[in-house]
């Protein structure tokens, strides 16, 4: 593979799961149904920013 100039190496990474929602807490849950809803819809984009909207929003009140 080396010999072959279309072929490099690389470094696999693995994303981070999901966030889950904070048993109890309405806003958590609201983004959760969200990405759900996009993901049902084949949202892809919309499912990472639920991901991003749902950690921010647990860094800021359940932290």
């Amino acid at each position: 593979m080396a010999d072959n100039p279309e072929w490099r190496e690389c470094d696999l990474v693995e994303f981070p799961s999901e966030p889950s929602a904070i048993p109890g807490c309405s806003g958590c849950l609201g983004i959760c149904v969200a990405r759900a809803n996009a993901r049902s819809r084949g949202d892809y984009s919309a499912v990472s920013g639920a991901n991003v909207r749902l950690r921010r929003h647990q860094a800021e009140r359940h932290l």
